[in-house]
């Protein structure tokens, strides 16, 4: 694999040489500047149907073309797409400086989770939320589950990810949310779940959400979603940030509860620097945290460290090779001792020490072809060593690599986006009876997206995926012919936007998802105190679709500008896996429980900008869901808390908010979550957790928790110090059965940007 990545790698450098070589009759030298403060934006992409260019570290980029005159776009991310037309005067200036205008307000911001090209928010088809580091800085998270908790329609549940009631609590197995890190899938190999702790939240560029089906543009684990984290390059000039914070916990509101004596905590602590060296490219940085805190029988101690490098051969030919090593001690535990005196003290048969290194290398050859086409190489290989007692440890390693082709035919308005994938996982595991595992993915996928009369934007594609799954031929008691099993399906998508004025559109969507059942779901064999779960080899995969009709209308008073986003959506699934408690000599397993409906409504409101002498920045939003099963008459209503038709691990009602006012060198912060109850568990919970049931008779109201902070910044924003009050009224939630979250407590965090220049 190597000599043939390395022979590629040759020939494309060859190729792109040759192509630079060849002199046209025509050249336009173009310096492309910031309007502000007119500093070079370096790696600037400038196109025409006939050329195209990447402006360097000076932000020059050079145009050949026959033909005698040029209509150009120059895009860059951060700043407003600029057209200009070139002429054969042009040609007698030496260097044509062109100025771009930094984007100031959201509804000019831009994604690429949707079509894994870069588009306004307003035209996506789908919907599509966009977070800025600001934003994070600003809430004090260290982790990116506790960022994306806050978002309107997404509920974390014990560190697993739910868009708008798309999955439940699947008990550490398999995820119907895909995270990616600059579009590469980062899951673990046997679970198929993220470890938000080897996000690097100090090297952020911005984080997008895609809520609705993203099979087809990334495969099976994107059924009800997508979470796409974009690291930060390099600028023009360097930048170094160090951030402190110290989280202490509080006594909670009930004494009996307390087994502290002294104060609980927490520490995180990152530094991250990123510098341009003519045609390199770095960024690099760590982090490290401490955590003993409120939960007796939980801690972590884990460092990171991560390097991304980009090296730019010339304007057509570009490597990137970013890595990341994660590596601590930590310790868990599955449920409380009880829901009075031991509610922060975990059940002692439940609990397990983990040691564990994580590592990951991504390498990405990029190369801009003539006519507007990017050709891309990415790789990637994971590796997870979750050295455990008890029966929890395990090894597995993920290998991923994807051929990926762009073209716009800036004359047709038409973006085509294709590729093709391998996706390859090796595991061995005591949570799998010691056996080794393998799969192997392939997948092809297609999309076109087309812009009709500058306002209608149609988005159509295909993905067509083969899955190949090897085990033991045995497993518990049940025969898998050859230990292989196979399965192939395609996937389709469609969606519309119609733009209505220049800051409004509606849009509509429609995609089909599907997941292959991860080999933790088909194969995990463990037990936790009164908890078992049994493998179930003849699992099957689960289909569905999801569709929405949505409207986004843009909202401005004064300088303040955001949008207003009204949606209503549905997604059905088939043959929907969850774990379900069959008999007791077998205790949990996973399970095609039936065919099921999720639908509902949202309404969000972002925004940023200023009012008077005052800073705002708003996100907030409301979220209502109906998830039901679709042949109700079918299920053992006996298994769940409920009798009535609804999924469990689901609450109906869901409010985020989170709103920022800066005034002179002052912030000033307030966040809000409300969780309507949820009605829904399994019955099982209720009678061997001690404690679950009467908790749940007490707090069947749902839950509200509030938050405050204040900041200040010193010598021209080169020091940040906040405090963070979190819970203000110390109320008593879970999340999922027999885990109690964090009562009242105190954070105090300390940024210090020690830039050359202001960010």
């Amino acid at each position: 694999m190597a000599n043939i990545l390395h022979r590629l790698f040759i020939l494309i450098f060859i190729l792109s040489q040759s192509f630079l070589l060849q002199a046209q009759s025509k050249q336009w030298t173009i310096q492309v500047v910031d309007s502000i403060s007119l500093q070079p934006i370096s790696y600037a992409t400038l196109y025409s149907a006939h050329a195209s260019a990447i402006s360097n570290d000076s932000g020059i980029a050079i145009l050949q073309s026959e033909e005698p005159t040029l209509l150009i776009t120059i895009s860059s991310v951060g700043y407003q797409k600029k057209s200009l037309n070139l002429t054969t005067q042009d040609q007698s200036t030496d260097v044509l400086m062109v100025k771009m205008r930094p984007i100031q307000h959201i509804l000019e911001e831009i994604s690429v989770v949707g079509g894994k090209f870069e588009r306004r928010l307003l035209n996506d088809p789908s919907t599509v939320e966009v977070l800025k580091p600001d934003f994070v800085r600003s809430t004090a998270s260290y982790s990116l589950d506790e960022v994306l908790d806050k978002v309107p329609g997404i509920q974390m549940i014990d560190g697993q990810a739910n868009i708008r009631g798309g999955s439940g609590y699947s008990y550490g197995a398999g995820s119907r949310v895909l995270l990616t890190v600059d579009d590469v899938p980062a899951m673990q190999a046997d679970a198929g779940l993220p470890n938000w702790g080897d996000i690097p939240l100090e090297n952020m560029s911005q984080i997008e959400v895609l809520k609705g089906a993203g099979s087809v543009l990334y495969g099976s684990a994107a059924m009800n979603g997508v979470i796409n984290f974009r690291t930060a390059y390099a600028g023009t000039l360097p930048r170094t940030r160090i951030s402190t914070q110290f989280t202490g916990y509080l006594s909670p509101t009930d004494a009996r509860k307390k087994w502290w004596s002294g104060l609980p905590f927490k520490s995180w602590t990152s530094i991250s620097h990123a510098q341009k060296f003519k045609s390199l490219e770095l960024v690099a940085g760590g982090s490290y945290n401490h955590e003993d805190g409120y939960n007796k029988g939980m801690s972590d101690h884990t460092g990171r460290l991560f390097a991304n490098t980009l090296y730019h051969f010339n304007s057509r030919l570009s490597l990137q090779l970013n890595a990341l090593i994660n590596k601590g001690r930590s310790e868990n535990f599955v449920y409380w001792s009880n829901d009075s005196t031991g509610a922060y003290i975990g059940d002692t048969s439940t609990t397990s020490t983990n040691n564990k290194t994580r590592f990951y290398i991504d390498p990405v050859l990029t190369f801009l072809g003539k006519n507007n086409t990017q050709h891309k190489l990415i790789g990637r290989y994971y590796s997870v060593n979750n050295d455990s007692d008890h029966s929890y440890a395990q090894k597995s390693a993920m290998e991923y690599g994807e051929y990926r082709f762009l073209k716009r035919f800036e004359d047709l308005e038409l973006q085509l986006t294709s590729g093709v994938v391998y996706t390859g996982t090796q595991v061995k595991a005591a949570l799998y009876g010691d056996s080794a595992f393998s799969s192997t993915n392939l997948a092809a996928f297609i999309q076109l997206d087309k812009v009709f009369f500058d306002k209608l934007t149609v988005s159509a594609g295909g993905r067509y995926e083969y899955n190949q799954l090897r085990s033991p031929e045995i497993i518990d008691g049940v025969r898998i012919p050859e230990g292989k099993t196979t399965e192939s399906k395609p996937v389709f998508k469609v969606g519309l936007n119609y733009q209505l004025s220049r800051y409004s559109s509606v849009r509509a969507n429609w995609g089909q998802g599907y997941r292959y059942p991860t080999i933790a779901e088909k194969f995990v064999s463990t037990t936790a105190g009164a908890i078992r779960i049994s493998p179930n080899a003849a699992l099957a995969s689960e289909n569905g679709w999801t569709a929405e009709l949505g409207y986004k209308q843009g909202v401005k008073v004064r300088s303040w500008m955001g949008y207003l986003d009204l949606s209503v959506f549905r997604s059905e699934y088939d043959n929907m896996i969850e774990f379900l408690l069959l008999d007791f000599s077998k205790g949990f397993q996973s399970f095609n429980v039936g065919d099921t409906r999720v639908q509902g409504f949202e309404a969000t409101l972002q925004g940023r900008g200023t009012l008077g002498n005052m800073g705002l920045t708003l996100l907030t939003g409301y979220t209502y869901i109906d998830p039901t099963y679709r042949n109700f008459e079918q299920i053992d209503t006996l298994k769940s808390t409920s009798n009535a038709n609804i999924l469990k691990y689901r609450m109906k009602h869901a409010v985020r908010a989170d709103l920022s006012v800066s005034w002179q060198s002052w912030q000033f912060g307030f966040n809000y979550v409300y969780n309507s109850s949820m009605l829904a568990i399994d019955k099982i919970f209720d009678l061997v957790i001690p404690g679950v049931h009467n908790f749940r008779a007490d707090h069947n109201t749902g839950f509200h928790v509030f938050g405050l902070r204040v900041a200040r910044s010193f010598y021209h924003e080169t020091l940040t110090t906040g405090i963070y009050l979190n819970n203000v009224f110390n109320r008593e939630y879970t999340y999922r059965p027999g885990l109690l979250e964090a009562p009242r407590n105190i954070s105090l965090k300390i940024d210090l940007n020690l830039s050359r220049y202001p960010e």
